[in-house]
């Protein structure tokens, strides 16, 4: 009887050995991809539609084409610019902001609208104004963990990230639709433009989507695109699976892989290198407005000598160090250009924390604070923190 105990253990741990190995070599598989080269990338057209992207990085000549049809010198109206940053679900605080922005009556309709990370996500509501607003809420109300978040953390190590992007893709699915789509194209033909960031692994390079461009094209596949475009920029390696696009040069198909945008950018703020690019633009008078979907406080707390709450604290440093940055160049490119300089983040005096990666009632509390402050008028800021102070 002992005997056959052992041996039946032994077959069991056996059997689950085979369970656990064949789940993991599943997990492992990742997306089939063929193998293309960086000059075929150059050329490449994203689900075969041209002429709906470029390099962030790419020189002024080819970024120009990018702003042409903007209001220009001696056309009477100056331009107005928001700029959405990343920060996950803080991405509430956005879309509270703006939604209270349009109960003030004073929300103006922008010439540029740019997006990265969370800021992607909530960049087509705010680029069509208040009559998006209620789907906008839905985004940022709505989303929940069991929502969002979806697989095993476990197997995710051997696998393209820790948890799957198809509940995500399924709530951007529901809120871009056709009519949205249509919408967009409108906007961009009347001169307006919509941009939307993600990161190219492969190339480590920012990519700056034309999403007028791409809701323009008349292709079949332009709205499967442009919701793709989305999810990848707020897709962070490693925590989300990444978005693979299909992409076509010189006959051949492959996938391209795109990550989260705040990778390369944590914000594409005036943008800096768009507008150097744009000369013909009126800037006199121009509004820039820069939504920064996270806390840039210093905030004292005594760190807990554990290697994850090192890691954790230090990558919230990083982050508010990077933005502070990328804040203050932005602040005087716009003193140069003439823009007016306009920032709004979550303050220190917002003390509700956030438990896990997807809060819903730390993110309905977010919104509503945000949402307060925009009835308000957005109680923005006129320089970056600290200053001159």
């Amino acid at each position: 009887m002992k005997n056959s105990i052992s041996h039946l253990q032994t077959s069991q741990v056996f059997h689950l050995g085979c369970l656990i190995a064949v789940l993991l070599a599943t997990a492992a598989s990742g997306e089939q991809r063929t193998p293309y080269t960086e000059s075929e990338l150059e050329t490449a057209l994203p689900m075969g539609i041209p002429g709906v992207r470029t390099w962030a990085d790419a020189p002024l000549s080819k970024l120009s084409a990018q702003v042409q049809g903007l209001p220009s010198y001696g056309s009477g109206r100056a331009t107005f610019i928001l700029a959405l940053s990343g920060g996950g679900e803080h991405g509430a605080f956005g879309a509270g902001l703006l939604n209270g922005w349009s109960q003030s009556g004073r929300r103006p309709t922008f010439d540029i609208v740019t997006g990265v990370s969370t800021g992607a996500l909530m960049a087509p509501f705010a680029f069509l104004g208040s009559g998006y607003d209620q789907r906008l809420k839905a985004v940022y109300t709505e989303m929940s963990m069991r929502s969002v978040v979806r697989g095993n953390p476990l197997l995710g190590l051997f696998g393209e990230g820790l948890y799957s992007t198809k509940p995500l893709q399924n709530v951007v699915a529901r809120q871009v639709d056709q009519k949205l789509l249509e919408d967009i194209a409108i906007a961009y033909h009347q001169g307006r433009r919509l941009f939307v960031v993600t990161t190219n692994l492969d190339a480590q390079r920012a990519v700056l989507w034309n999403m007028g461009a791409i809701a323009a094209s008349g292709y079949p596949a332009a709205l499967d695109l442009f919701r793709k475009v989305l999810v990848a920029s707020a897709s962070v390696p490693g925590v989300f699976d990444p978005i693979f696009i299909d992409a076509q040069s010189h006959g051949r198909w492959f996938k391209e892989m795109h990550v989260d945008g705040g990778t390369a950018y944590p914000l594409f703020a005036v943008p800096l290198r768009l507008l150097a690019a744009g000369q013909s633009v009126d800037h006199r008078q121009g509004q820039l407005y820069i939504v920064i979907n996270n806390n840039l406080e210093p905030e004292f707390l005594l760190t807990k000598a554990k290697t994850l709450s090192i890691t954790a604290r230090a990558f919230n440093t990083l982050v508010k160090s990077d933005f502070y940055d990328t804040i203050l160049g932005s602040y005087l490119f716009a003193k140069k250009e003439g823009f007016e300089f306009n920032l709004a983040y979550i303050p220190n005096t917002f003390r509700a924390k956030s438990i896990g990666l997807v809060d819903q009632k730390y993110m309905l509390s977010l919104f509503a604070f945000g949402e307060t402050r925009g009835r308000l008028g957005g109680e923005w800021e006129y320089l970056p923190p600290h200053l001159y102070r």
